[in-house]
């Protein structure tokens, strides 16, 4: 606790009100956000915003209430109706308590972490405005901006935009925007999924998951039986130098992005720990493809399923495959979660067998990051021993996941490592397991890097 805690309040209003249905990125994350309840501070999503020099208090305060004005997804709640039904509702205003703490300069940054695990590890409540927020002070001038916004309000890509979006704010005369931004909100998206073109990108979507379901596989991590943890969900990540290296220049020889080439190393890494031809998983995709999209306020990302062939050919051959799986799911990836449903269990019926939905991939590596390829012919070698500086965190365990989720793949970039984590029920695969997989991820990836550089370039 810093020397001196303030609270100050916000108060902030809106141009409508209004109730509508949660959408559909809303309600996957509902469904999640109930079945982990009351402990889901998990879906608490976090931001440390450092303030530019000469802004005072009152100009962050400002730039808040500006920001929480033009975001209808922050002053959204989020009851439920008399059927046991969630629905999002739009006050016309509302206030925000915002704590303040004063720390010596040299204990800001510190300070800072500190204040965001305590306003990250509590869940919001669903009378709550998901959004908490808190300034660090030295002396008189405010040195962070913290805040912490439920994942209903926001997903990871929407993210982005706010520390952008938070930044320019803070770094204008005043602190405060001005004029709001015209962009699309939940409210919005609510409403387009009730009309005939909505139904229609669902149904679209819905076509795909069909295809996708026909010939998914039972168990995609079968031959594992290990027994369960203390924590029976462990989650482990690397911080890898070596396969940012590799991912990045893989991407250039190859002319795709590092997505594409991340997502064929981990198909063939789920291939062969459960001994399959195919990988089968779904995609964590953003579903944000035009300008309009990008600005889009709220949670709005969804998953789709991927099916990738891994049969006959080389790597380059399965980058291809993936490249074109890829582009079938983003396309699909806005549907209706109950028809969905209806969709999974048809697929079930008519085969006669459960279809394993237990696999998830989340991507999030932006092309031309992370550190850069050795030109010298010693090069490779280099690569080799930056595997010797790889970093191992384990994090907490827990005792459950999404439901019927056993395998969670993250990849994201940070300065110049590429952080993969995975989660996964211990009966799949053990801690030391969860290791040695992504040790063979960022192995295969190493390989193919030092295979490519002995090779030509792709023709296109």
């Amino acid at each position: 606790m810093g020397f001196l805690m303030t609270y100050h309040e916000i108060r902030f209003t809106g141009n409508r009100t209004g109730d509508a249905p949660l959408t559909w990125g809303q309600q996957c994350i509902w469904d999640e956000a109930k079945w982990f309840a009351p402990h889901h501070e998990h879906f608490n999503l976090k931001a440390v915003i450092e303030v530019p020099e000469g802004v005072g208090l009152p100009g962050v305060l400002g730039a808040l209430r500006d920001f929480i004005e033009d975001r209808e997804s922050l002053r959204t709640t989020y009851p439920i109706d008399s059927q046991g039904v969630p629905y999002q509702h739009v006050p016309m205003g509302g206030s925000l308590s915002v704590v303040e703490e004063s720390f010596p300069a040299e204990e800001a940054r510190s300070a800072a972490r500190a204040l965001t695990e305590r306003l990250q590890g509590t869940p919001f409540s669903l009378d709550e405005f998901p959004v908490r927020a808190g300034i660090i002070t030295s002396g008189s001038s405010p040195r962070f901006l913290v805040l912490v916004i439920f994942h209903l309000a926001a997903d990871i890509w929407d993210m982005r935009n706010i520390v952008s979006e938070m930044k320019q704010l803070l770094a204008s005369p005043d602190g405060a925007r001005g004029t709001a931004t015209a962009r699309d909100h939940p409210f919005d998206e609510a409403q387009r999924a009730l009309e005939p073109r909505g139904r229609a990108v669902s149904e679209r979507a819905l076509k795909h998951w069909r295809a996708q379901l026909a010939h998914a596989p039972v168990d995609m991590l079968a031959g594992r039986t290990a027994t369960p943890e203390s924590s029976r969900f462990q989650e482990i990540y690397i911080g890898s130098e070596a396969l940012s290296i590799a991912i990045h220049a893989l991407a250039r020889r190859l002319r795709v992005t590092p997505t594409v080439v991340f997502l064929a190393v981990a198909s063939i890494a789920m291939g062969d720990l459960g001994g399959q031809s195919r990988a089968f998983f779904l995609l964590g995709c953003h579903n944000r493809f035009t300008a309009r999209d990008r600005m889009a306020t709220g949670t709005v990302s969804q998953d789709s399923p991927v099916t990738v062939d891994l049969s006959g050919g080389d790597f380059r051959k399965v980058v291809q495959r993936v490249w074109s799986a890829g582009l079938s799911a983003y396309s699909s990836a806005k549907w209706d979660p109950t028809a969905v449903a209806a969709a999974v269990e048809e697929a079930e019926r008519q085969r006669g067998e459960r279809v394993d939905l237990s696999c998830n991939v989340n991507v999030d590596l932006e092309a031309g990051a992370g550190a850069a390829e050795p030109e010298s012919p010693a090069g490779a070698e280099f690569v080799q021993e930056l595997r010797h500086r790889t970093r191992i965190v384990k994090e907490l365990g827990t005792s459950q996941d999404r439901t019927g989720r056993r395998f969670f793949l993250r990849a994201s970039t940070y300065s110049k490592e590429i952080i993969v984590s995975l989660r996964a029920d211990t009966t799949v695969l053990s801690s030391s397991n969860i290791v040695k997989f992504l040790k063979d991820m960022e192995e295969l990836a190493v390989r193919e890097y030092e295979a490519g550089r002995a090779a030509p370039a792709a023709d296109g």
